[in-house]
């Protein structure tokens, strides 16, 4: 598939940014420092405890977004990351592209210092440069974009992760999508209702995808959720995790808003 849209100014963006990382530090230096990282908390045993009476929730930390605009640039990440945990979220998702989303690699290692939760790098991954930078800082996961990738990058990038004890969240916005995620060996699929070349969303999406799953795939929802109505209608199509961030981020108490998306009460 042709990248086109804002994914192709962000393969730019990225191309750019990774020139300018492995400047200042080594591949053969990151790739020793991730080896070196301890194993983090299980991401893929997160994301199985999800179920019917009990949402799992993957909580964002983001600041901005190139549909919103900034979000709450100046977010305390610790203290973010600490209400999300005590109020049940299954995972911690941080966003570390710095020109539309305003995030970081600190972001990420912040939070995967303020919880024991596994910690998901969510960002545009074209090198496997990436990959270890984000274990090196900590994460659980890499977010893989099924768009982005050939079979072979998604299956190379694929074992790498796991090579360094983390495990992928594969994101699809289609049912042909979903053809290469499964080949490529994934475990755990998100279903963007947002289109990341149009950035138009569209909340069925996810349900309709869903259904073509085999029981030993993890759907996860994503975007377009901001209330425990939300969930509900992915759970009815057996959707048991969702990825939530804007409407977290704006919740006036976060703790209690995560609580709700976890169980109706």
């Amino acid at each position: 598939m042709k990248v086109e849209g804002f994914l192709k100014r962000m393969v730019e963006v990225k191309q750019e940014e990774i020139e300018r990382h492995r400047s200042a530090i080594s591949m053969k230096s990151v790739r020793r420092e991730a080896e070196q990282t301890p194993a983090p908390a299980s991401f893929l045993s997160a994301m199985r405890a999800g179920t019917r009476d009990h949402a799992g929730i993957i909580a964002e930390i983001k600041k901005a977004s190139p549909s919103r605009g900034d979000i709450l640039v100046d977010l305390d990440v610790e203290a973010y990351v600490k209400e999300y945990t005590l109020g049940g979220a299954r995972a911690i998702s941080v966003l570390t592209e710095t020109v539309y989303f305003k995030g970081s690699l600190t972001d990420l290692t912040l939070a995967c210092k303020a919880t024991d939760l596994p910690v998901l790098r969510k960002d545009f991954i074209i090198n496997d440069y990436q990959i270890f930078e984000a274990k090196r800082s900590g994460a659980a996961s890499v977010l893989l974009i099924t768009t982005l990738l050939s079979p072979k990058q998604q299956s190379d990038y694929t074992s790498l992760i796991r090579d360094l004890d983390m495990e992928p969240l594969v994101e699809i916005n289609s049912e042909w999508e979903f053809e290469q995620a499964y080949t490529s060996g994934a475990r755990v699929v998100g279903i963007n209702n947002r289109n990341l070349q149009t950035l138009e969303t569209d909340p069925t999406i996810a349900k309709r995808v869903a259904k073509i799953f085999p029981e030993d795939i993890i759907p996860v929802e994503a975007s377009g959720i901001s209330c425990r109505q939300d969930i509900e209608k992915g759970l009815e199509k057996n959707i048991f995790n969702f990825l939530v961030g804007e409407s977290i981020v704006k919740a006036e108490d976060t703790k209690a808003f995560i609580q709700s998306l976890c169980q109706n009460h």
